[in-house]
This record gives C-alpha cells, structure tokens and sequence, in this order.
C-alpha cells in the first residue's frame, strides 16, 4: 500500500507536521556554535579584542538574555557594537529595534550612535544623517571621542563635505595624543578624496571659514596614487602658500605625493634586461613599452642612456656582466623568474639589479638585487586579511588545477590560518572548461539538501515547495582565476547554485578593461587592485589619457604589465636618488610602492568591487592592504 493511499490520523498528522518542520529547518548545514562553554563578559571582551566580533557579539547577546534592567542593556549594546564591527549591521539593527526598557542617558546615546552606525553601513547615509543630527551636540560631546569621528563620516557619505569637516574639527579637541589627532585628519582626507571620486564637488566657496575651505581646497586636489609621480606638479607648494598654518599640512605629502627628482644625467647609463624574443616576447614588450612611456617623461638633462638586453639571447649573468663593462650604473630586469634565481646565484652584485619577479620564498636575496613582482600570492594574502576584517572566517575556494594555482592557495590559506580564518574545503576546476557545475555543487553541497527533501517527500507521500540550499558555515567564497574569462564564467554559476549571497572576493586578474558587458558577469566581486585600473582618480585619470593618447593602437597600454613597466622605471629613479632605500616611496600607476628591509618593493592596493561591470572603491577595513 503506497502512502498516498492510508488514511494518516489527527494525531499522526501532528506528529508528520512537527517532523516536517525539525527535517525543513535542518535543510541547511548549520554551523557549530560560537562557543561550547558558557559565554562569560572575559570571554566575549577576549574574542572582541581578538578580532572575532562575530563571536563576541554572540556571546555578549548570551550575557544580556540572563541579565536584567541596564545590565542588560549594556549587554545588548555591547553585542550591537560588536555586530557592526563584524560588518554585519543587519544584526545591530536587529538588537537595537529590540532595546524598549527604560535607559539612562549614556545608554541612549549610545543606542542612537549605534543605529546611525548601521544605516550608514546599510548604503543608508541619508538616514543615517537624520539620525546622527538628531542627537543635540551637547549630549553628544560626552561621547566625543566616537560621536565626532562617526558624525563625519556619515556627513561625508551624505554628501555634506562642509559638515563633515566641521565634526572632524570638534572631533580634534577629544583626540587623546597627537597620533590620535593625525588618525583623524587623515580619515578627513580620505574621505573628501572618497567624496570627489564619486562626483561630488569640493568647493572652497561653500564656507567662508578658512581651515574649511582648506581642507575643501585641499580634497579637490589631493590623489592617493598620482602616477604621473616622474613629471610632477605644485599643487602642494601652491596649496601651502595659501595656507601657511592650516592643520592639514602635516599630511600634506599623503594628499599630493611630490613628485621624484631624477638624480641620474645624461651620462648614466640603464640596462633593462627582458625576453624579447621567445614565448615571453609579448609581455616583455608590454612592460619595454610601459618603462618607455615613463623613461620619456625624464627632462633631457636627467636622462639616463637606457639599452635593452635580450635575456633569451644572452643569459642574464652574461648581460649583467655585459651592461657593466658598457659602465650601466642601475640594471633593470630579468623577468623571468628561472632568470632572477640564476642571478641570484652569481652572487652580490656591486650595482644595483631591480628584478621583475620574486625568488622562491625560501630563498635569500644577494646583496645588490631587489625584487619587484606583480605576485598572485601576495594578492591572496592581502584578500585572507580583509576577509578577516570583514569579520568572514569560514570559507571555501575554487582553484584553478595546476601548479600556479596551488601556490596562490596555499598562501592564501597560511595568511587565513595565521590570521584566525580556517579554509573549510577547496575545489579544483580545469581553467580549459566552461561547465563548473559539478565543482560548484559538490563544495557547496547543494545536492545534501536535494536528498533531504526527496526523503521527506517519500516518508510524507506528497510534492513540497523547494528551494535547494548551499551549506551554511560558508562566510566567504575565494573564487581563484588566472584569466578574466574564468571569473566571467564562474561567477554566474555560483549565484545560479544559490551562492549569490555569499561574499565573494577574488585577484584583480578577475577583471580586464576589455569590456563593460562582459564585465557585468562578475557583478559583486571583490578584489584589490591597482590604481591603473580604476578609473576615479584625478592624477591617474590625466596620466592614463596622456599616455593613451601616444600609445593607442602601439601597445597594450591599458594593461597591468604596461603599468608594471612604467612603474619599473619610477622605481629605478627613485632608488638611484636616495641611500637609504627605506626612503623610496612612489606613487605609482600599480600601487604605493616602498621597499621592505628585504629588498622587496611591496604594494598598497585599492579595494574594489565590480558593480554594473565597473570597479567601484570600497570603504577602508582594519586590513592592510601592503603585499
């Protein structure tokens, strides 16, 4: 007799009714709890000083559910703070709609503060600024510390420059240090940069005080990555002179970077070492070209003689020896990085050699040779640590098969492990297919909750509403590509197999300039990338359409290789002018580039996530964003 066919009683019925519910709620993997002992105030304050705000936040709602009156209270607002900490203000909000008991008056500041927070990390500054203004500023100034620094950054997303200002202003008087007080002025700064990107207009006529038109005057100049750092400019000098005691000035070389003094002349002499011939021809043309746009813009007085050597000719020891005896005074290259171990190998080099790849990570550099690379490994590392600000842990990665990807992950997953994240699983894809279904469903285990439902529809003889689930101890997707067209394929199956809501973040190799169509296919993914491929900053948007200009339809200038050269070459300038290498700081088209004590040139990159097939900046974490 099928189940179809008896006749279930009131009771049974009741009894499948309360099975249905316990098996459909359980549809979804459910992650282990936040902690298996009691949740304690050391505990929670433990995890929050830690970085888990997450679990802090869930132990803090633990403590306010056996407390009462402001003891409770406190526990709740303590949990939303964390929530908001952990970027996930939904939850804040969701304690705060709760909060209905009589507070004293600290507590609803607080509570007033906390739900400004919220909405202002809900994409919500409008409210946001409704909220914050509604608190009278005398109440506010007893929590100044937070109440001003958050005032301006609400006024700043909502669009209200000179507001925001002011409060950064207030907010000085309540900086504990001078450190402190610098923190908060540059916050100013990159939020009025942040604020222009998005076009809206800085202008110093907009108040008549003096220290607001500054820093108004001051935001419409500034740019975090310059580019044209070779050919320079005097807004900072002009800027200065306009205002001599502005509070601003000791940020000032953050806002307009100066530009490099080229100490070489017209008799020194440049190797740049690359494969110009070979199957690494085409990308060592691109990085020549990009050296060349830059190596153009030296005045004629400091021009160095610059000779190429082609290291698929002539082994790299052997051209180095070469460029030597021709009396080369800086060497740029090999790029290959079989080339950059052979030179290594040859031991201390008595000029200097700025190699375009890195050596394994187990071995050291030689006196005299440094290491420029745009390295994937480096990129995963920095996506592990904002991740973890971003308060995700828990993930899964999709990797391309191979040994290139194997390296990448792997240092992605030692900086998630060092950093307190655990990589839940990893799934391999053959890059040469277009099909990732198989893999996207077996990591996400979508088919264990298909299996559930056709066990409940067997054992209960009826058809049920369905909708297949990922697992649920997923906080992060890693999604690892060697090529753009990759990423265009895999993210659109990931939200097909209800993965849509996981945050997604991925190499900047994820996206190319080629086309804005395509470029929809990865429509939220985060990733770090250089300055060179974002397209809202005033000094790159100007250095990009001049070289742009000379270069179309002559080189793959819009690449990130062309980038690299160029930026090779700002390098190579900039070390030949300092003896302290420690002091090489350039603002380059691939990044704020400095030198570590290692001889490695290390990057700061921009957070971006792709919306409408653009990158659009993201808001600064707590990650750092140096390779």
């Amino acid at each position: 007799m099928s189940m179809k066919q008896i006749r279930i009683r009131p009771a049974l019925r009741r009894h499948c009714l309360v099975l249905l519910t316990a098996l459909l709620a359980s549809c979804a993997i459910l992650p282990p709890p936040v902690s298996q002992r009691a949740a304690t105030e050391d505990s929670a304050e433990s995890a929050a000083h830690g970085g888990d705000h997450a679990r802090a936040a869930t132990q803090y709602e633990s403590l306010a559910a056996s407390r009462t009156g402001t003891a409770q209270v406190d526990m709740q607002l303590s949990a939303a703070r964390e929530w908001l900490a952990a970027n996930r203000p939904q939850d804040a909000a969701r304690i705060i709609a709760a909060l209905n008991q009589p507070m004293a008056a600290p507590q609803s500041l607080e509570r007033s503060m906390i739900e400004a927070e919220s909405l202002l990390l809900q994409n919500r500054a409008a409210d946001a600024w409704q909220r914050i203004n509604a608190i009278p500023d005398s109440t506010g100034a007893t929590a100044g510390s937070r109440y001003y620094p958050l005032r301006m950054r609400i006024a700043l997303a909502a669009d209200r420059p000179v507001d925001g200002i002011r409060a950064e202003m207030t907010g000085e008087h309540y900086a504990l240090n001078p450190t402190e007080r610098t923190q908060l002025r540059t916050q100013l700064l990159q939020l009025l940069r942040a604020a222009r990107d998005r076009g809206i207009k800085l202008d110093p006529q907009a108040s008549t005080d003096n220290t607001v038109r500054g820093w108004l005057e001051l935001g419409a100049i500034a740019s975090e990555q310059h580019g044209a750092s070779i050919a320079g400019g005097s807004e900072a000098a002009a800027w200065r002179a306009k205002y001599p005691n502005h509070p601003a000035a000791e940020i000032l070389p953050q806002a307009v970077p100066a530009p490099l003094v080229a100490t070489m002349t017209s008799n020194s002499k440049v190797a740049l070492l690359l494969p110009l011939t070979g199957p690494a021809a085409g990308q060592a043309a691109t990085i020549r070209d990009g050296f060349q746009a830059a190596y153009d813009q030296l005045p004629a007085a400091s021009r160095p003689e610059l000779k190429a050597y082609d290291t698929s000719a002539l082994p790299p020891a052997e051209a180095i020896a070469t460029a030597r005896a021709a009396g080369s005074t800086f060497i740029v290259g090999p790029l290959l990085r079989d080339d950059v171990a052979a030179v290594a190998s040859a031991g201390s080099q008595p000029i200097p050699v700025l190699a375009l790849n890195y050596l394994s990570a187990d071995r050291a550099a030689p006196s005299g040779l440094y290491q420029f690379a745009l390295s994937p490994e480096n990129e995963a590392r920095l996506i592990a640590r904002r991740m973890i600000a971003d308060g995700h842990h828990r993930g899964i990665a999709l990797v391309p098969k191979g040994e290139w990807g194997a390296r990448v992950v792997d240092a992605f997953t030692r900086e998630l492990t060092a950093d307190g994240g655990n990589l839940l699983a990893q799934a391999e894809y053959d890059p040469a297919e277009t099909d990732y279904g198989y893999e996207i469903q077996s990591i996400l285990r979508v088919s264990d909750s298909a299996e559930r439902q056709q066990r409940l529809q067997s054992a209960l003889g009826t058809k049920l509403n369905f909708e297949p689930r990922h697992r649920a101890d997923i906080e992060f997707i890693f999604v690892i590509t060697e090529r753009a067209n990759n990423a265009r394929l895999l993210v659109p199956q990931l939200k097909y197999f209800y993965a849509g809501d996981i945050p997604t973040y991925a190499l900047s190799n994820a996206y190319e300039p080629d086309s804005l169509d395509a470029n929809r296919d990865i429509d939220g993914l985060m990733y770090p990338d250089m300055p060179w491929m974002i397209a809202d900053d005033n000094g790159t948007d100007s250095n990009r359409a001049a070289i742009g200009q000379a270069w179309e339809g002559k080189a793959a200038w819009r690449s990130r290789l062309f980038a690299f050269g160029y930026d090779a070459c700002q390098l190579m300038v900039s070390m030949s002018a300092h003896r302290d290498l420690a002091q090489v700081q350039v603002s380059g088209l691939t990044g704020e580039l400095h030198l570590d004590p290692k001889g490695h040139v290390l990057r700061d990159l921009i957070w971006v996530q792709a919306r409408d097939g653009e990158p659009r900046r993201l808001p600064p974490s707590s990650a750092a964003t140096t390779e």
